[in-house]
C-alpha cells in the first residue's frame, strides 16, 4: 500500500519579507517627494526673498533720481554727497555712496540694503546709473536756498 502524503496547499498571502522590502521602496520614495518639496519651499522663499529686494531697490532709485532731480543729495557746489544710512518704513536699512562721472562715464549710485544697520557694510552693492550729470551750481544754490526758507518759522 502505498502511503497517502498529505497535500501541500496553496499558500495565501505575502511572506515577512516581501512585505518589508515593499515597505522598503515605498518608505524611500515617500522621503524622496518629501526632499523634493522641503527645496521647493526653499527656492520659492528665497525667490520671494529676491523678489522683494528687487522691488524695494527699484523704490529707491526711484526715489534717489527723484530726489536727485530736486537738487537733494548734492553740495553746495553741485558735487554728489552720500547719505547716512536710514530705515525704510519696513524696517529695512539703506545707504547711498556717489562715484562721480569721469569723461563720459555717467555717475553711479552703489545702493545697499539689509535687515540691520550693522549689515550695511558687508550688503553687497547695487550699482544705479544716475540721469545726465549734475544741475547747474546756480540751480543747486537756488534749490537750497527754497528749501532753507521753507524750514525756517512763519515761511509757508
Amino acid at each position: 500500500m502505498s502511503a497517502r502524503r498529505p497535500a501541500r496547499r496553496a499558500r495565501a498571502g505575502f511572506t515577512l519579507i516581501e512585505i518589508l522590502v515593499a515597505l522598503f521602496i515605498f518608505m524611500t520614495g515617500v522621503l524622496g517627494v518629501l526632499a523634493l518639496l522641503t527645496a521647493g519651499l526653499a527656492l520659492h522663499r528665497d525667490g520671494l526673498q529676491l523678489a522683494r529686494a528687487t522691488r524695494q531697490l527699484d523704490d529707491v532709485g526711484a526715489t534717489l533720481v527723484r530726489e536727485l532731480a530736486a537738487g537733494r543729495h548734492r553740495g553746495a557746489g553741485g558735487d554728489l554727497v552720500d547719505s547716512a544710512p536710514f530705515r525704510l518704513p519696513d524696517g529695512t536699512w539703506f545707504s547711498v555712496r556717489f562715484t562721480d562721472a569721469r569723461g563720459d562715464e555717467p555717475a553711479l549710485a552703489e545702493l545697499r540694503l539689509a535687515g540691520t544697520a550693522a549689515g550695511l557694510a558687508s550688503a553687497a552693492p547695487v550699482r544705479l546709473v544716475l540721469p545726465d550729470g549734475p544741475p547747474p551750481a546756480a540751480e543747486v544754490t537756488r534749490l537750497h536756498a527754497a528749501r532753507g526758507r521753507a524750514a525756517q518759522p512763519g515761511n509757508h
